[in-house]
């Protein structure tokens, strides 16, 4: 029998966390950290793993909501090997470090006692048991190429996702059962990516992500309008000599948006004034330089500058000019969120935000606060009142509804099991899906409760 655990906490875009057994033979699919709750509130329920077979464990990508808890997990099965792409082995151990001073900062400034989780020795110490795998060829358990995969029965490959560097979607053999885990996914290219490269024949098991099932993509929707209306507002920006501050990532949407922007300026559609980026973001864009496949390198054409976070205190918005600064969410004690009432007093400058924040997050919060009103972005600054533009500009590096609608129908799962999204993006596909596919059974899988596998 094949059955599938949930071990995330709530069925939301957060701690990503699955285990799956075969036959005695037990996996985990990514352990991340809920970027909305602290301290132990933000990580799945590992508990749920005492007494039961763990073979190995799969990172799909280096977001913190798939890798916040490989730690923790590690701190449990200290043997356990780990499997990620080779882009995600240099990713994650920067992100996890990062996380460690996130958490000491938690404690120190918030009073959350049982911050840090971890610490940056176990980081050090853990990552020595992690292994790098090339996507598109077939590995044992115990982390070997194989040249006959039919002489395992329980393998594993890799399949470029497109979602960011690295990013990938696992393919398990369990048996006669074929699994397919989307992780995070893109079927469109991004400035830098190509698009997903999945499986298309059929599964028996489809885990996918479900993040935009409640955004309808829309009539003429196309990335490239996106730029151009993006380019459009930073040059009124400018125009009326103003800053854009722009909450993002500092993994994956940090480069995109770099890279964009410079060749808007190599085009002459914008002045090549100074774009600042965060110390994280500056760790993240080296390896981009050094593993992603471009023909522009960041630090040798780009040349952002790295925003000091010792003198910010003195900090000060310069008209056009352009900061990319951490976190998308815009998440307490983060420099987007310290250095934002800078920006919301003044209406010359701008904030535009370019990827998704959860509405409830301080970036959701602004984004849904006009012109004239106040919110409260931390605790330590109380109510600001907006007056500067605030714009979202659609740049996910997640698939649209509609083409992971069309891949669930291409491939034809017998089972369905819809992960990664909020309660209306999962109930968007369950019920297309019903609709459209009778026969597919569709899971919702409820937190902690075992699930078996047809």
């Amino acid at each position: 029998m094949t059955r599938f655990l949930n071990l995330s906490r709530y069925n939301e875009i957060g701690a990503n966390c699955y285990y799956i057994e075969d036959d005695g033979y037990g996996l985990l699919l990514d352990a991340g950290m809920h970027p909305k709750y602290d301290g132990y509130e933000a990580v799945p329920e590992l508990d749920l793993l005492d007494h039961l077979p763990l073979k190995g464990l799969f990172v799909s990508h280096a977001h913190h909501d798939h890798t916040g808890a490989v730690p923790l997990v590690l701190e449990r099965f200290p043997e356990l090997p780990v499997f990620m792409s080779e882009a995600t082995y240099f990713l994650a151990e920067p992100l996890l470090h990062n996380s460690v001073n996130v958490m000491k900062k938690q404690r120190y400034e918030q009073g959350i006692r049982e911050c840090p989780l971890y610490t940056h020795p176990m980081v050090t110490a853990q990552s020595k048991m992690w292994r790098a795998i090339h996507f598109n060829r077939w590995w044992s358990l115990e982390g070997h190429p194989l040249k006959d995969p039919e002489s395992e029965s329980h393998r594993f490959r890799l399949h470029h996702a497109g979602h960011i560097l690295g990013s990938a979607s696992i393919e398990l053999q369990l048996n006669k059962k074929r699994v397919l885990y989307t992780g995070d996914i893109s079927f469109t290219d991004q400035t830098i990516l190509k698009k997903a490269e999945l499986p298309e024949n059929s599964m028996d098991t489809l885990i996918i992500e479900t993040t935009r099932g409640a955004q309808s993509t829309g009539g003429g929707y196309s990335r490239s309008k996106v730029e151009k209306k993006l380019i459009q507002g930073i040059q009124d920006t400018f125009d009326r000599h103003g800053a854009v501050l722009m909450p993002i990532f500092a993994m994956g949407k940090s480069q995109e948006l770099l890279t964009l922007l410079f060749r808007a300026q190599r085009r002459g559609e914008l002045p090549m004034h100074p774009i600042f980026i965060g110390g994280l973001g500056k760790v993240f864009s080296q390896i981009y330089d050094r593993m992603a496949d471009k023909q522009i390198s960041i630090f040798e054409d780009i040349r952002p500058q790295v925003l000091d976070w010792k003198k910010m205190d003195r900090f000060k918005p310069q008209a056009g000019h352009l900061y990319l600064l951490p976190s998308g969410m815009m998440n307490e004690m983060t420099t987007s969120n310290r250095l934002a009432k800078l920006f919301l007093s003044d209406p010359r400058h701008s904030v535009y935000f370019v990827g998704y924040a959860d509405p409830e997050s301080p970036a959701g919060r602004l984004q849904a606060t006009k012109t004239g009103e106040s919110l409260i972005l931390n605790r330590s600054d109380g109510p600001q009142r907006v007056r500067c533009e605030i714009k979202h500009y659609d740049f996910t590096s997640h698939a649209q509804r509609e083409d992971i609608l069309s891949y669930i129908k291409r491939t034809s799962p017998r089972q369905c099991i819809l992960v990664h999204g909020d309660p209306d993006a999962m109930n968007w596909f369950n019920q297309q899906l019903t609709e459209q596919c009778p026969k597919m059974k569709v899971t919702i899988p409820e937190p902690g409760k075992w699930l078996n596998l047809d």
